[in-house]
């Protein structure tokens, strides 16, 4: 998995005491620390989504950690990532490998969606 954080995980001193997220359907909500680690506590660690987020040790899936947190579904991704990453979280996006060349395999929308 690849790092897309350049932060140390929660705790780096340099996290924020709270994050904006944009929600699906319009409108933000704030995500805290607390907010994250009480939801960390209900959501099953799993590896089979793109991006996953390191929260007490456990790989946790980033979109339905933010959507447990909040009660509410973020826009995407990508917003749940933002948020989380302001928190001072590190997240990992896993990459795809081509298994007879070995080469990273870059799948367009279309087949992203199909592959899952």
């Amino acid at each position: 998995m690849a790092e897309t954080s350049d932060g140390g995980g929660a705790g780096t001193g340099a996290e924020a005491e709270a994050a904006q997220v944009r929600l699906l359907g319009g409108g933000h909500a704030e995500l805290t620390l607390a907010m994250v680690a009480v939801a960390a506590l209900r959501t099953p660690a799993n590896t089979d989504h793109e991006v996953v987020v390191e929260v007490g040790g456990r790989n946790l899936p980033v979109l339905p950690l933010v959507e447990t947190s909040l009660g509410r579904r973020p826009a995407n991704t990508h917003s749940a990532e933002e948020a989380l990453h302001a928190l001072g979280f590190t997240m990992y996006v896993r990459r795809r490998y081509d298994k007879v060349s070995g080469r990273p395999v870059v799948l367009d929308r279309a087949a992203r969606k199909s592959s899952a």
